[in-house]
């Protein structure tokens, strides 16, 4: 049975899940309707994942029955920001009527593509926190570069069956739904390739196939945790590293991979990127190796922000922060935007960042928003 369109029209439904609005009216009007909104929403995401699901493990390839609930970032680094078990997710920033503002550590970056047993052995490494006592081994970046492209590989899954319903089910333009699809497709062709070499690399105890970038060890427990892979659209000094007008089939997004992840009284901030990758983010890396300390962090908090909704914040930020209108508009350039309009590209996400502005923005992992 297909799902029943009960909005006026798909405009409608679209607005729900585009980006926040800041207008009280607009927002309470959308609040009237939600209780019928979230119920179509959760049969579309319902059916998107059922259609999304693998028979498969995608590590080891054996038939699954049931798949892990993996984190995207390990619960352990969660639970060391959660107030009572809850932590903020990104839409307490973006402000979409439809969706929830926290989660249970359980339910927060969660993803199933791979079998219990390969999620308790192939992250061991990286998953301990006793292996953070000096500077990562390269078994752990490649451990966690393959949990970043496993979670990226599940989003992009996902997406695909979203659009897909999305365009059976509520008459999303054909414009619209084949850019986003043909961008999809090619996001998880190459993330697919990018998990296998970091799987080999983890398999074979490759060194020096991930360059680290940045490591530093803060002696305070900062509010938010993050893990994922960001392609940069540009330098710190405005130079371009990704090109995205460039439709030449052999041309690569490439990516730098970031963390930061609390410990129980420290933390711990990472940048890495794949060796083959150096020439393209030679550039930042030696204007981001020049800034002082306090900028370097302030350019990581930026970027996070700026280009990932996938980050988790700590329940007892103060709101004035978290209302920030900087902050605000950077987190929005990050979600991605679900349009009616096929002139918007969603590719263009982040395309405005603008590094001298990174210190307009609270600096979450400055010593001053410490938890404990």
């Amino acid at each position: 049975m297909g799902l029943e369109l009960v909005l006026n029209n798909v405009d409608d439904f679209i607005q729900m899940l585009s980006l926040g609005t800041d207008s009280e009216l607009v927002l309470n009007a959308m609040k009237e309707n939600k209780v019928e909104y979230r119920k179509q929403l959760g049969r579309l995401l319902s059916q998107s994942r059922k259609k999304a699901k693998e028979e498969k493990c995608f590590y080891c390839g054996e038939i699954c029955s049931s798949f892990c609930n993996s984190h995207s970032i390990p619960a352990y680094f969660l639970r060391n920001i959660a107030v009572e078990g809850d932590v903020y997710n990104n839409n307490k920033l973006v402000s979409l009527p439809l969706l929830d503002d926290d989660n249970g550590v359980n339910q927060s970056g969660t993803f199933q593509l791979i079998c219990r047993e390969c999620d308790s052995k192939i992250f061991s490494d990286y998953e301990n926190s006793d292996n953070y006592k000096d500077v990562p081994t390269a078994k752990m970046i490649s451990q966690i570069a393959m949990k970043s492209y496993l979670k990226s590989i599940s989003k992009r899954k996902f997406e695909i069956a979203l659009y897909d319903n999305m365009y059976e089910n509520f008459v999303l333009p054909y414009e619209v739904y084949k850019e986003k699809q043909k961008i999809n497709d090619l996001d998880l062709k190459e993330y697919i390739e990018d998990f296998n070499r970091a799987k080999k690399i983890d398999k074979k105890g490759w060194n020096n196939e991930y360059y680290l970038i940045y490591h530093q060890k803060l002696d305070y427990v900062v509010p938010m945790a993050f893990q994922s892979n960001v392609a940069l659209l540009t330098d710190i000094e405005g130079g371009i590293i990704n090109n995205i007008y460039n439709d030449s089939p052999d041309y690569r997004i490439k990516s730098i991979h970031i963390c930061v992840f609390p410990l129980e009284s420290s933390s711990v901030i990472m940048i890495f990127i794949d060796s083959r990758d150096s020439k393209r983010y030679r550039a930042f890396y030696k204007q981001f190796r020049k800034l002082s300390d306090k900028d370097k962090l302030a350019a990581i908090n930026f970027i996070i922000f700026n280009y990932s909704e996938d980050v988790f914040i700590n329940k007892e930020v103060n709101d004035d922060i978290l209302k920030h209108n900087g902050l605000i508009d950077a987190s929005r350039k990050s979600f991605d935007i679900l349009t009616n309009n096929p002139n918007v590209d969603t590719a263009l996400v982040g395309s405005d960042v603008d590094f001298s502005k990174m210190n307009e923005i609270p600096n979450l992992l400055l010593e001053e928003f410490k938890i404990r």
